[in-house]
């Protein structure tokens, strides 16, 4: 799917992702092989492509692969990694949930979406929204509890989340997660945000 991009769109994502010749420029591997990698499913495809056809990526895009001892062992990794995140927080993660977000992460969106592209990351960002999700569908901003949860995740996953292009908006069918889960409740609840209103922030759900 081609979706137009603005000036806006090109200088966020060029200021924030590097082209495939850039991200070998100090490896091994040549622009071929790396491009390789992502035909075989090995490592995730580009989250965006200019109007040129020139791929972007992020510049943790090799990260995994080589805390992981090499590219053939990723997704190994990958599972054994969320899986463990998943564990920590008392909500062990399916086979299908597993290969679910492995398939996720082979599409590149997560780095459209996440700072830093961890298996730990992307189980913590869809932890946050969940909860987020079932707070806000039973809002309570009159009870501390609730606002000093609802404070805590919105800070946590604000901290996980890039900006987002603004294109992202058109492809991804409507308001991103940045959008819906942190700028609008933060103007929707402003007391939960304000000093003193909603509690000390903790750190995320490991």
């Amino acid at each position: 799917m081609n979706i137009p991009m603005t000036e806006d769109d090109l200088t966020y994502i060029q200021a924030n992702y590097v082209s495939l010749p850039e991200l070998v420029a100090d490896r091994a591997e040549s622009v071929e092989e790396a491009r390789a990698l992502v035909q075989a499913r090995k490592l995730p495809a580009a989250p965006y492509v200019l109007p040129d056809g020139t791929e972007m990526f992020p510049r943790d895009w090799f990260v995994l692969a080589d805390e992981s001892g090499g590219v053939d062992r990723v997704r190994s990794e990958f599972e054994r990694r969320f899986r463990a995140a998943a564990d920590r927080a008392g909500e062990p993660a399916s086979e299908e949930t597993v290969a679910g977000e492995w398939k996720a992460y082979l599409g590149g969106l997560y780095a459209v979406c996440l700072r830093q592209v961890t298996p730990e990351n992307i189980f913590v960002k869809e932890h946050l929204v969940q909860r987020l999700t079932e707070l806000l569908a039973s809002p309570r901003p009159e009870d501390v509890n609730w606002r000093m949860r609802l404070r805590t995740d919105v800070d946590a996953l604000d901290r996980l989340e890039r900006p987002f292009a603004p294109c992202d908006r058109l492809r991804l069918g409507g308001p991103v997660t940045r959008d819906r889960l942190i700028t609008d409740v933060r103007a929707r609840y402003p007391e939960c945000f304000a000093r003193g209103g909603g509690g000390a922030s903790v750190v995320a759900p490991a």
